[in-house]
Parts: structure tokens; C-alpha cells; sequence
């Protein structure tokens, strides 16, 4: 589910001192979807009050995407809450619609022991609607509280830098978990986990969605983190997309063209860890580039390879695009030289301890390995040092 509602915020937080609480308050603020999309093709028309598959009453409107309304809806036979995801009618015809109900069922019933079942959000129910623009798929979720996005937009607008490390540490271990019950379990690759897509869980509780909510250091202790939005996952059996992840986030695999696989979705979550840690991207591909006269994948690349080394030519001989960006020796045509840089400088800003910044660099190092093959998988990375004292 991809929730805007807690996308444009203003946001306070306290500073996480042995002395005083890390305490975030969010204002809510809501954004209303495009009405335009509201056409043959696109959304369904819904209005407060409105009963689905005659059990679902809807309350109000908690988010939007361009492809999706989700909604706050009341279970008649239940007599509990959840979201109701209604699809657009074109992503319904298409089949994407179809690829994400489908990757919610097999992960839903698939291994409901599993460690990593219950850092997914759930899928208690799913049927068709038919409306004026088409035909919908309606996907009945759990409801979930803020995202790590929220948490994170918090930092800048109070001067705040560095969320506190147990966070940090809490929030990587049970993404972690969901990924070791999507790979290993279920052959299924997210394909695109940013921190909107990660979600707390038991808060709020009522009313459903206050105007104010405010998050503390004993919420963030024990909160269950969950990884949603499904909307773009594939199976391995089905990986028809070349280009996946968000741009700053992207594998290396997936900017040579080279086929990707699970291991993709852990050099995503690898950037995204650096920056909820250290508040910038790991990777700016747009950067310079004026004066450079490089695009994007060239910048991004002469970066990846200054921090992490070069790409063995075992992957670079998989690459569709490998000819647009290295020479025949394996060496970039563009950008070589360009960029100097190390994890452990990068991460020496942060205010941890030695101790904890090694670790930590040492953990990062291995979920951002070059060759996919070598790269740490989800539970190798569980098994780190770094994350053996998370509560």
C-alpha cells in the first residue's frame, strides 16, 4: 500500500540525548489525488459511507497513488478495521494489478510461522468491483501507522541529524526478516523499498487517523516495522521489468542491464540504511552533472565504483548496457578517477562510537558487494554483529 497521508508534513522531534526522549510528533496534512484520474481506465469513484463486497463500509480516504486510492473501511462481519486498496482500472487490465494480488496471497498463506510473515503487511481479503471506469481490483489490507518516511522528513525541519541507532538498527532487522520470508521462502523480489513503503505498526490506535500523533522513544522500543506496497514485487518465475528500484537506490546489476534477482532488493536496503543514517543519499547521481557533462548512470556508476570497487567482468558480461559505460578491459569510459571515497569516511560524520561506526561499516560493506553472487543475503545479514542487540 502506498499511503500519502502522512507525505506532506510538518514535523518536530526532541534530540535523543541519555538525558531526554527521542519523541517525533507528525501533523497530519492531507494531499487529495488527481482528479483527473478519475476517467475511463483510472480510479473508481468513492464517497464516504459506501459498501464493498457487502461487508465494508468506507470511513475516509488515507492515501493515494497514481496507480491505487486506499481507504479507511469498517468490517461489518469482523467488526474491525483495515485498508481497502482499489486498484485503477488500467493497472487491473494490464496485470500488474493481478502480479501484486497475486504476490499477496502466496506471501500471506505461503509460511504463516515464518519469522518474516509477520513483518508483511497482511492481505485479509481481495474481490473485483465494477464501476463506470472500468473494472478494479479491491486488495482488503491491515492498516498500518507512519512510515520510516515520516520518521525521517522529522530530522531537517527541527535541525535534528541522526535518527538514534536502536532505530536504526530495529528498522533494518525486521526489514531484514520480511526479505528473508520473501526471498528464501516465497521467490518473491520487492523490487523497490524506500521508506515509505516500511511501516509502524499499533499506531495510531484511536481514533484511527489524529490530526497530531506523536511517537515515542517506548513506541519506536516496540513497534513491529512492516514492509507493504506490493504494487511493483515480482516472482522470480516472472521478472518481466529490466529496470527496477528507485534511481538513487538502484543495484549494480540493474545499471549494467545484467538479470537481477533477490540480491537486488539488499543493495537497495543497503543505500536506504546509509541515509536513514546519515540523512543524505549514498548515491547522487545527478551531481555535477553540468560541469561534468556525464548522465546519470555514468555519475552513478564512477561513484559506486570509487566507493565500492571495480565490476567483475563475470557481471559486466551480463549487461545489456555494459558497452553504453565500460571499455572492453572492464574500465569506465567516463568517470573513472572522478569520485574518491570510503564508507568508513562517510559514515565518521555520525555522532556513534567507534565501535558501533566499524560494525556498522562492516555490515553496510557486505549488503553493498558489487557482484550480486557475493553479496550477503537476508539471513546472512541478520546474523551480523551489528544487529545482535536489537530488543
Amino acid at each position: 500500500m502506498l499511503s500519502r497521508l502522512f507525505s506532506a508534513v510538518r514535523c518536530s522531534v526532541t534530540r535523543h540525548t541519555q538525558e531526554s526522549p527521542f519523541i517525533v510528533r507528525v501533523t497530519r496534512k492531507a494531499e487529495a489525488e488527481p482528479q483527473e484520474q478519475y476517467r475511463p481506465g483510472g480510479y473508481h469513484p468513492i464517497s464516504i459511507g459506501d459498501v464493498f463486497n457487502e461487508r465494508y463500509c468506507v470511513v475516509e480516504q488515507i492515501g493515494w497513488s497514481f496507480y491505487s486510492t486506499v481507504w479507511h473501511v469498517e468490517d461489518f462481519l469482523t467488526q474491525s478495521r483495515a485498508a481497502m486498496k482499489v486498484i485503477a482500472s488500467r493497472i487491473t487490465k494490464n496485470k500488474a494489478g493481478w502480479d501484486e494480488r497475486g504476490c499477496m496471497i502466496a506471501l500471506r498463506d505461503q509460511n504463516p510461522q515464518a519469522p518474516g510473515h509477520g513483518h508483511i503487511c497482511q492481505l485479509f481479503d481481495t474481490f473485483m468491483v465494477d464501476g463506470p471506469n472500468g473494472r478494479h481490483i479491491c486488495l482488503i489490507i491491515e492498516i498500518m501507522g507512519p512510515t520510516v518516511l515520516d520518521i525521517y522528513c522529522c530530522s531537517p525541519r527541527s535541525g535534528f541529524k541522526f535518527l538514534p541507532l536502536f532505530l536504526v538498527k530495529r528498522i533494518s532487522q525486521h526489514v531484514l526478516l520480511a526479505l528473508q520470508y520473501m526471498h528464501e521462502t516465497c521467490n518473491i523480489v520487492h523490487t523497490d523499498i524506500k521508506g515509505n513503503d516500511i511501516f509502524m505498526t499499533g499506531i495510531p490506535s484511536t481514533p484511527v487517523l489524529p490530526e497530531m500523533l506523536e511517537i515515542t522513544d517506548h513506541a519506536f522500543k516496540t513497534t513491529t516495522f512492516k514492509l507493504g506496497d506490493f504494487s511493483k514485487a515480482s516472482r522470480m518465475s516472472n521478472r518481466r521489468v529490466k529496470l527496477i528500484q528507485p534511481t538513487t537506490l538502484r543495484a549494480p546489476e540493474v545499471l549494467v542491464g545484467a538479470e537481477w534477482d533477490v540480491k537486488a532488493d539488499i543493495f537497495n536496503l543497503g543505500c536506504l540504511i546509509y541515509e536513514l543514517v546519515c540523512h543524505v543519499p549514498l548515491f547522487n547521481p545527478e551531481w555535477n552533472k553540468e560541469k561534468t557533462g556525464f548522465d546519470a548512470p555514468q555519475t552513478h556508476l564512477a561513484q559506486m565504483i570509487a566507493l565500492l570497487g571495480k565490476f567483475p567482468q563475470s557481471l559486466l558480461t551480463k549487461g545489456t548496457a555494459t558497452e553504453n559505460y565500460f571499455d572492453s578491459e572492464g574500465n569506465l569510459l567516463k568517470g573513472s578517477g572522478e569520485y574518491k571515497m570510503t564508507l568508513h569516511k562517510l559514515l565518521s560524520c555520525t555522532p556513534y562510537s567507534w565501535k558501533e561506526l566499524t560494525s556498522m561499516v562492516d555490515f553496510l560493506s557486505k549488503a553493498l558487494i558489487i557482484d550480486p553472487v557475493e553479496r550477503w543475503s537476508a539471513s546472512q545479514l541478520l546474523a551480523h554483529p551489528w544487529l545482535q542487540d536489537v530488543h
